[in-house]
Order: C-alpha cells, then structure tokens, then sequence
C-alpha cells in the first residue's frame, strides 16, 4: 500500500506542475469583441452595459439650452469618435437623445430627437454608414439618477452614443 500512496502522490503532483506549466487560455475582452475595439471604447470613456457598450460621459456631448447644435469641440469629438470607430471594425451605432425637465414635454421629445440626429449626421460626416446608425429621442424620461439641481439640468441635456452588443453568426 506505501508504494501505491508514493505513486498516487508523485503522479498528483506531476499533474499539478504540468497544469501550472500550461498557458491561461485567453477570454475574449467582450463577447463579440476584439480586444482592440474594447480598447478603443474603453478609451472614448464607454461603458460595458452588458454586452452593449454606452458613452455616458454627458461632458462630450452636452447641449446648451433649447439647442440641438453641435460645438466645434463637440463635432471634432464625434469626427474622432467616428474615425476611431471604423478604424476597429465598428459600424453600428445608436445615438440617444435627452434633455431636461425644462419645457413641455412634447418639445422636449422633438428637441431630444433632433440632438441625437445631429450627432448622426456628424458620424456620417465622418465616414460612417447612415445606414448602420439609429437615432432615438428620450425627451425628459430617462434623466441621470446622480445629477441634482442645476448641474441635473445641464447635465441631462446630452446625447448617449451605444454600440449595440454583436450578434452571433
């Protein structure tokens, strides 16, 4: 019984080194996604929101009041945000619409609806496919749960960009 004990042993612990030896299998970063194209979101500050991906940072993209134009820094921003993207492969892209609880609620919806599609044209300005763009106006109905007072106000006067999550083949 010593000399079957001694084998079972040794024979563990060479399968303990050999698994030790071996190289972790790489996970994919995102499913669907390269490792680069997670990069280059992670980079623009989007958001993994469980397989689709969301710019949330309002500063990028924020609007004055009662104003659906774009600032100069603001297109420069989304020219790059659209190069960057076609440069990894990613093509399809949703723009979501927002505004605060100033004003009626139905041109806010409009107002919403018109911000996401400036932010639409500019990606097409850029090189992108209008065809693999949607827009979606939010009005005042989804504001950022964090925002308060004044600073809610400006802040909920954006626009979201959402890679939507990859589907499988």
């Amino acid at each position: 019984m010593g000399r079957w004990l001694w084998k079972w042993s040794a024979g563990c612990w060479l399968a303990i080194g050999l698994a030790a030896c071996q190289s972790p299998v790489q996970q994919p970063a995102a499913p669907g996604l390269s490792p680069e194209q997670v990069q280059v979101l992670r980079s623009h500050g989007f958001e993994d929101q469980g397989g689709s991906w969301a710019l949330l940072m309002p500063s990028k993209l924020l609007f004055a009041v009662d104003t659906d134009q774009l600032g100069s820094q603001q297109a420069d921003y989304v020219t790059q945000l659209a190069r960057d993207l076609k440069r990894v492969g990613i093509q399809s892209v949703r723009v979501e619409g927002h505004t605060d609880d100033t004003g009626p609620v139905l041109y806010n919806q409009q107002l919403s609806e018109r911000r996401a599609q400036r932010v639409a044209e500019q990606l097409v300005r850029a090189g992108m496919d209008p065809l693999q763009i949607s827009t979606r106006g939010w009005g005042n109905s989804k504001p950022l749960p964090m925002a308060q007072g004044q600073d809610a106000r400006r802040e909920n006067r954006r626009v979201a960009i959402i890679i939507p999550a990859p589907v499988g083949p």
